[in-house]
């Protein structure tokens, strides 16, 4: 990824809004955590599982290896490079080793994990390192099974579509020019001056251009919409608010939008082709049995499910 440190950020900032039920519906991102059809992937998956222990990779909150849970599976490992996706992994999996850790330099001894899965995580890494990771930890007949993002999928597709509706946001100028009509309007208010109107006047002529610019958007709904409606009440209510807490509720709407926007970009940046995929699982089980398929989410092709076992 371009900056592995505001991606992780960007990650561990969505977790830890997931963990306190505190992330909005505009910042939902991609829906692709749960589905019937990933339920059905796994509970497949798990289908007859024993005792061996089940590492999940890059767990986020656990989407995939609750699954293992409710199929009997007794040694559950979650890892994730972001603290507050395994800590949310926990809180719903009380007996559930977490392990915060990359997934390119696993803390776990050769041969010690019958099944390794992921559940668009393992894409996120530096795949070929890995890929040699994973294929170090699994026992002799251990497996690995993972879903991961598709390149040009609809996932992928669906990414694409709200960075185009971010990319409005921003060339629209709309948070930083609201910033300054606050501030014109709240210096104008308590000092009242010509210079101080004439500040104010430029203030409002530049968000008017602004709100042209993002208005197809804000009646499309979603992060628009919610940016807009919540700065024009606040001005409509300016009078019970301190100025610097208007302009910290904008300053934090900035963040979570390039946050979100980050999240967005990451998903594009994680996905997978056909061929590297086929690349990956060879480096994971070398003349063992492995699969690349098509997995289909709301009845479009959207990632791919991906299978392989080493040699027994």
């Amino acid at each position: 990824m371009d900056n592995p440190d505001k991606s992780k950020a960007d990650w561990g900032n969505y977790w830890q809004g997931r963990g306190a039920e505190q992330s909005g519906e505009v910042f939902a991102g991609v829906g692709v955590e749960t589905s019937a059809e990933l339920a059905t992937y796994w509970s497949t998956i798990f289908a007859g599982a024993g005792c061996e222990p089940v590492l999940d990779l890059a767990c986020g909150a656990g989407s995939a290896i609750r699954h293992a849970a409710a199929a009997g599976c007794t040694q559950l490992i979650g890892l994730d490079i972001s603290a507050e996706a395994v800590q949310a992994t926990r809180t719903s999996l009380p007996g559930l080793m977490g392990v915060v850790a990359s997934a390119d330099q696993l803390p776990m001894a050769d041969r010690s994990v019958g099944h390794v899965v992921s559940q668009f995580g393992f894409e996120y890494a530096d795949r070929p390192a890995a890929a040699a990771e994973i294929s170090r930890i699994l026992r002799p007949g251990g497996r690995f099974s993972a879903i991961v993002h598709m390149k040009d999928g609809a996932i992928a597709r669906e990414c694409r579509g709200h960075l185009d509706r971010l990319d409005v946001i921003d060339k629209s100028g709309f948070i930083p020019v609201s910033k300054s009509v606050f501030s014109a309007v709240f210096a104008f208010e308590k000092a009242p001056s010509k210079r101080a109107r004439g500040h104010l006047d430029a203030a409002l002529k530049a968000l008017t251009d602004a709100q042209q610019h993002l208005m197809p958007e804000v009646r499309a709904g979603g992060i628009a919409a919610h940016l807009h409606n919540g700065a024009s009440q606040l001005f409509e209510r300016r009078q019970t608010y301190l100025e610097q807490d208007i302009l910290g509720w904008l300053d934090r709407m900035a963040g979570e939008i390039s946050a979100y926007a980050g999240r967005m970009t990451g998903m594009l940046n994680a996905a997978i082709d056909p061929a590297e995929a086929a690349q990956l699982l060879a480096r994971i089980a070398p003349a063992g049995e492995v699969s690349c398929d098509a997995f289909q989410l709301g009845g479009r092709d959207a990632a791919l499910a991906l299978m392989a076992r080493t040699r027994a």
